[in-house]
Protein backbone atom coordinates (compact mmCIF):
# COMPACT_ATOMS: atom_id res chain seq x y z
CA UNK A 1 0.00 0.00 0.00
CA UNK A 2 2.88 2.71 -0.40
CA UNK A 3 1.18 4.08 -3.46
CA UNK A 4 -1.91 5.76 -0.95
CA UNK A 5 -1.37 8.30 1.79
CA UNK A 6 -1.28 7.80 5.12
CA UNK A 7 -4.66 9.05 6.21
CA UNK A 8 -5.38 9.82 10.29
CA UNK A 9 -8.68 10.39 11.03
CA UNK A 10 -9.40 13.18 14.41
CA UNK A 11 -13.27 13.60 15.82
CA UNK A 12 -14.48 13.83 19.47
CA UNK A 13 -17.54 12.21 20.25
CA UNK A 14 -19.80 12.71 23.33
CA UNK A 15 -20.63 9.46 25.44
CA UNK A 16 -23.87 9.27 23.80
CA UNK A 17 -22.40 9.27 20.36
CA UNK A 18 -22.88 12.98 19.19
CA UNK A 19 -20.16 14.46 17.27
CA UNK A 20 -21.98 18.05 17.56
CA UNK A 21 -25.44 19.75 18.89
CA UNK A 22 -27.95 20.94 16.64
CA UNK A 23 -27.48 24.24 18.32
CA UNK A 24 -25.11 27.31 16.41
CA UNK A 25 -22.89 27.05 19.42
CA UNK A 26 -19.92 24.85 19.11
CA UNK A 27 -20.13 21.78 21.01
CA UNK A 28 -16.52 21.11 22.76
CA UNK A 29 -15.89 17.70 23.37
CA UNK A 30 -12.24 18.02 23.66
CA UNK A 31 -10.00 20.12 27.05
CA UNK A 32 -7.25 21.59 26.44
CA UNK A 33 -4.80 18.94 27.06
CA UNK A 34 -6.72 17.25 24.09
CA UNK A 35 -6.66 20.55 21.56
CA UNK A 36 -2.75 20.64 22.51
CA UNK A 37 -2.45 17.20 21.60
CA UNK A 38 -4.01 17.75 18.43
CA UNK A 39 -2.05 20.46 17.74
CA UNK A 40 0.96 18.19 18.03
CA UNK A 41 -0.28 15.67 15.61
CA UNK A 42 -1.08 18.76 13.25
CA UNK A 43 2.23 20.20 13.38
CA UNK A 44 3.46 16.50 12.03
CA UNK A 45 0.67 16.57 8.99
CA UNK A 46 1.16 17.68 5.60
CA UNK A 47 -2.50 18.34 4.63
CA UNK A 48 -6.09 19.05 6.92
CA UNK A 49 -9.32 17.81 5.31
CA UNK A 50 -12.65 18.95 6.79
CA UNK A 51 -16.11 18.78 5.72
CA UNK A 52 -17.87 21.81 3.56
CA UNK A 53 -20.09 22.15 6.28
CA UNK A 54 -17.41 22.69 8.68
CA UNK A 55 -16.33 25.45 6.91
CA UNK A 56 -19.26 27.33 6.32
CA UNK A 57 -20.36 26.21 9.95
CA UNK A 58 -17.39 26.63 12.02
CA UNK A 59 -14.73 28.41 9.77
CA UNK A 60 -12.16 26.56 11.40
CA UNK A 61 -8.08 28.08 11.63
CA UNK A 62 -6.20 25.16 10.36
CA UNK A 63 -3.40 26.20 11.56
CA UNK A 64 -0.89 25.20 13.77
CA UNK A 65 -1.35 27.31 16.80
CA UNK A 66 1.91 26.89 19.08
CA UNK A 67 4.50 29.36 17.96
CA UNK A 68 7.07 26.75 18.73
CA UNK A 69 6.06 24.12 16.97
CA UNK A 70 5.37 26.70 13.86
CA UNK A 71 8.38 27.54 14.43
CA UNK A 72 9.92 23.89 14.21
CA UNK A 73 8.05 23.66 10.94
CA UNK A 74 9.21 26.85 9.52
CA UNK A 75 13.16 24.89 10.49
CA UNK A 76 12.27 22.27 8.69
CA UNK A 77 11.36 24.32 5.74
CA UNK A 78 7.35 22.85 5.37
CA UNK A 79 5.20 25.96 5.55
CA UNK A 80 3.46 27.02 8.42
Amino acid sequence: MADRPYTLLSCGMSIDGYLDSPHVTRLRLSNAADFDRVDAVRAQCDAILVGAATVRNDNPRLLVRSAARRADRAARGLPV
